[in-house]
């Protein structure tokens, strides 16, 4: 069996490009570049998610020592703590701060549903493109019923798209679209899980300032407050 006789330019680039055009259309380039920034994924580190773990410890180390507006100074390891730290850092009060933190987490579940969708509808088109070539060749062997030559080529048309569209389908697209979907839930849980620890963490920070800024302002000292006090005191006994 030759390797060769598998190898189509001509049906390959029907079936390729065809799926790339088709998640192009559907999901616009910008959803085509996530589903294939995606990829790096499927060889993810293990442990990622007590990596992460770990530097939820240290940022919240960090506050309880320095305050809340340090935490953005945590350890850039994990990319959505260090996010979610900045967001504590530069947003002002409790309730910005966990609309802010859903958005993010909106976000990227949002990017990994659009990368699984991407190769959901590339596994969804190759076979459609598939049988598209296959009536291709057809067409062109009837037309070359005359005469033998050509139609060994239209026939290697004829069947390589087929084929190829269930390799694309069944092998490749089908297996990456079901793999980032378990890597997605799994990423999911660990971000929830921090964003609600790093919250109770900022809403323990909040109920504290409160506290400190009446002690700091001049107008609830009771000492300060004979000041304002004793001017009228004198006028009444002037009168």
């Amino acid at each position: 069996m030759e390797i060769s006789q598998y190898f189509d330019p001509a049906a390959l680039a029907l079936v390729g490009l065809g799926c790339l055009l088709i998640a192009a259309i559907q999901n616009g380039a910008g959803g085509l570049a996530i589903g294939f920034a995606s990829l790096p994924r499927l060889f993810r580190r293990r442990g990622e998610g007590e990596q992460a773990r770990l530097a939820t410890l240290i940022v919240e180390d960090i506050v309880k020592r320095r305050g809340i507006g340090c935490a953005d100074r945590g350890p850039p390891s994990c990319t959505f703590t260090h996010d979610v730290g900045e967001l504590m850092s530069n947003t002002k009060g409790y309730d910005a701060l966990a609309r802010a933190v859903a958005r993010l987490l909106d976000a990227h579940e949002a990017r990994r549903a659009r990368a699984i969708q991407v190769w959901n509808d590339i596994a969804d088109a190759a076979p459609a493109l598939g049988m598209l070539g296959t009536v291709v060749g057809l067409v062109q062997i009837f037309a070359r019923m005359e005469s033998v030559a050509g139609v060994g080529a239209a026939m290697a048309l004829c069947l390589l798209t087929s084929l190829y569209g269930l390799v694309f389908a069944h092998l490749i697209a089908g297996p990456i679209a079901r793999r980032l979907a378990l890597f997605g839930a799994q990423d999911a849980a660990w971000q929830s899980d921090i964003g609600d620890r790093l919250l109770e963490v900022a809403r323990d920070e909040y109920r504290e300032r409160p506290a400190d800024n009446s002690t700091s302002n001049p107008a609830s000292n009771p000492d300060d407050s004979v000041v304002y006090v004793m001017p009228h005191a004198h006028r009444a006994h002037a009168r």
